[in-house]
């Protein structure tokens, strides 16, 4: 994407390999300001303790305050829009470094709040959460200064996690999954694939080996949307990064996302957005 930034993991920054960090917001100020549009190779999760602007994920615009938690998975377009800077504590990871050590490949994807384009990616806690997960934060933080035990740390990070998942499950209502169907994950990894040029649940639930009804019920059980409607989100989070983030007209987006009419594109748009394209650019991007 034009514009943009891309931030890889500094691995060795404490000398050995380490796959998670615990880094103070404020310290990022110098980062901020020269770009503030950029991407992230790996997990973040920004807890902010103080401060006021507005912070965007994949075009999706949130206020920044006190308590507010944002969550981003790699590859993810964010933008800050601010005046003064932040406080806060930013917690980043390596998938590896937590789902390799448990055996369990499914647990990062399990985090309702990572699952890009289907959940939103912001949380308030309230006074008392937010202490408490300060407090695991400050652990984490004062684990890797000193003994940069890896086994604390991924315990650490797992109860981080649990944690968190569980007060953004029981705040927007989202029931419990205790294992994903590895159908479920095959369709978001083929949707990542190839969502630009197969728009059409069949295509997946062919690939699948299943009946379209039967990968709705997968997808609903795990997202509470349909296949469809996973889809059309991938599609529109890729439309506003392209609309917001390259100098594509929108009849050469409609075309790089398969849309081969691009008024059909500009209606699907409206309809999930309420805005058309054009509009949405501009609103943006004035």
């Amino acid at each position: 994407m034009n514009g943009c930034a891309t931030y890889n993991f500094f691995k060795t920054k404490y000398g050995s390999e380490l796959l998670i960090d615990l880094i103070r917001l404020e310290t990022l100020e110098s980062y901020i300001r020269r770009d503030p549009k950029h991407c992230l190779t790996y997990f973040d999760i920004t807890f902010i303790t103080e401060g006021e602007g507005l912070f965007l994920i994949d075009g999706n615009e949130f206020s920044i305050g006190a308590g507010q938690l944002f969550f981003t998975a790699p590859n993810q377009i964010r933008e800050w829009k601010i005046g003064s800077m932040p406080n806060g504590l930013v917690l980043i990871f390596e998938e590896e470094f937590i789902c390799n050590f448990f055996n369990d490949v499914q647990f990062v994807q399990k985090l309702s709040f990572f699952t890009p384009s289907q959940h939103n990616p912001n949380l308030t806690l309230t006074k008392e959460q937010g202490q408490y997960y300060e407090n695991i934060l400050v652990q984490i933080e004062n684990e890797i200064l000193s003994k940069k035990d890896n086994h604390l740390l991924r315990a650490l990070l797992y109860q981080s996690l649990a944690w968190l998942n569980n007060a953004y499950r029981s705040l927007f209502q989202l029931p419990e999954v205790s294992v994903i169907d590895n159908r479920v994950l095959q369709f978001s990894q083929l949707v990542e694939q190839h969502f630009r040029e197969n728009h059409s649940v069949g295509f997946y639930a062919g690939e699948l080996c299943v009946t379209p009804g039967h990968l709705n019920d997968l997808i609903k059980k795990q997202y509470t949307i349909s296949a469809k409607k996973y889809l059309q989100n991938r599609l529109v989070t890729e439309a506003k990064r392209l609309l917001l983030y390259s100098d594509s007209s929108v009849s050469e987006i409609a075309w790089q996302l398969n849309f081969q009419d691009p008024a059909y594109f500009i209606r699907s748009f409206r309809n999930e957005t309420g805005n058309s394209p054009l509009a949405f650019r501009k609103k943006k991007n004035p």
